[in-house]
């Protein structure tokens, strides 16, 4: 069974939002998620205003766009090193989960 195309986070209190894509990920898409998803997230986890936002060097997230967004919303980002996959944590959630649903025989992708 292929996954559907998914984003979300966590922090050390847990999980948030887990949205599930139509389509194929691009800026306009993550912007979208950002402004609709990431605010109450961070409220759901009581980050309190002046967390870190940590994110990769993927093209969506380093677009001029998504830049704008998240210096308009005056969020800490944390710089990240290019080429440094391995290190980025939601990858290794996202492998666990994906074991996980392997172990399970799924009907149906909720």
């Amino acid at each position: 069974m292929k996954l559907p195309v998914e984003n979300g986070c966590f922090s050390a209190a847990g999980t948030g939002r887990l949205v599930r894509l139509k389509g194929k990920m691009n800026g306009a898409k993550y912007r979208e998620i950002l402004d609709e998803d990431l605010p109450q997230s961070a409220q759901d986890l009581r980050l309190g205003p002046s967390f870190t936002f940590q994110q990769d060097n993927d093209s969506k997230h380093t677009a001029m766009t998504t830049q704008e967004w998240l210096w308009d919303k005056s969020l800490n980002v944390l710089e990240w090193p290019s080429q440094t996959l391995d290190l980025n944590p939601i990858k290794h959630l996202w492998r666990d989960l994906k074991i996980a649903v392997k172990q399970h025989s799924q009907s149906s992708l909720t």
